[in-house]
C-alpha cells in the first residue's frame, strides 16, 4: 500500500501516530489515507511551543491535536447519521418501494436500495417528499391535487420531474406507485 508523501513537510513519527491513534479508535484502513491528510494540515496549522506547553512533551501536544481531530469526525458522522434516520423515519419511505422488484432482491440489495432510497429522498423538497410519499400510499395524482391544494397539471408536471429524477438517480424501478395497493384503496 503506498502511503502519503508530505516531501519532509512534518516528521514521520508524526504520520505514523495519526495511523496508530486512528486504529485504536476503530477507523478502517481505507479512511486512515484520508484522516492523515486533514490531521497534516491541522498539525501545520498548530505549533508547539514548549514554554506554552505547561511542561508537556511534543509528542502529547501532538497526540492530543490528533485525538481532537479523530473524535471531531466520529462526531460528525454520529450527527449525520442521526440526522439520516430522523428524515428516514419521518418520509416513511418503505411504502415508495414497488412489491414485486423490492421482494425479489437480497436482504443486503434491499438493504442498499433503502438507503439509496432515503438519499433521494433527503435531496427533495418537503412537498415533493409529500407526493412521493402519497404516491406510494397508492393516491392518485387527481387526488394528491385535492390533498395538497393544487391543480392537477401541476401535480401532474411535478411527478414528471420526481420520475426524472429518479431515472438520474438509477432508482426508478423502484419508487413506481404499487396498483395492488391503489385497487385496495380504490377497489
Amino acid at each position: 500500500m503506498e502511503r502519503n508523501d508530505y516531501g519532509g513537510l512534518i516528521e514521520r513519527w508524526k504520520v505514523d501516530l495519526i495511523r496508530v491513534r486512528a486504529r485504536r479508535l476503530y477507523f478502517r484502513n481505507d479512511e486512515i489515507d484520508d484522516l492523515e491528510q486533514i490531521i497534516v494540515r491541522e498539525l501545520l496549522k498548530t505549533d508547539f511551543k514548549p514554554d506554552a506547553a505547561g511542561g508537556s512533551s511534543e509528542r502529547t501536544f501532538v497526540i492530543a491535536v490528533i485525538d481532537r481531530q479523530l473524535m471531531k469526525v466520529k462526531r460528525d458522522r454520529r450527527r449525520d447519521v442521526r440526522r439520516v434516520n430522523q428524515e428516514s423515519r419521518s418520509l416513511d419511505d418503505e411504502r415508495v418501494f414497488t412489491e414485486k422488484n423490492f421482494l425479489s432482491l437480497s436482504r443486503t440489495d434491499k438493504h442498499d436500495v433503502r438507503l439509496d432510497v432515503k438519499e433521494a429522498l433527503l435531496k427533495l423538497t418537503p412537498a415533493q417528499r409529500a407526493i412521493c410519499r402519497a404516491l406510494g400510499e397508492g393516491y392518485t395524482q387527481a387526488e394528491i391535487a385535492r390533498m395538497t391544494g393544487r391543480s392537477k397539471a401541476a401535480v401532474c408536471a411535478e411527478v414528471k420531474k420526481l420520475a426524472e429524477k429518479f431515472r438520474k438517480w438509477g432508482l426508478s424501478d423502484y419508487v413506481r406507485p404499487r396498483k395492488a395497493e391503489r385497487i385496495r384503496r380504490h377497489g
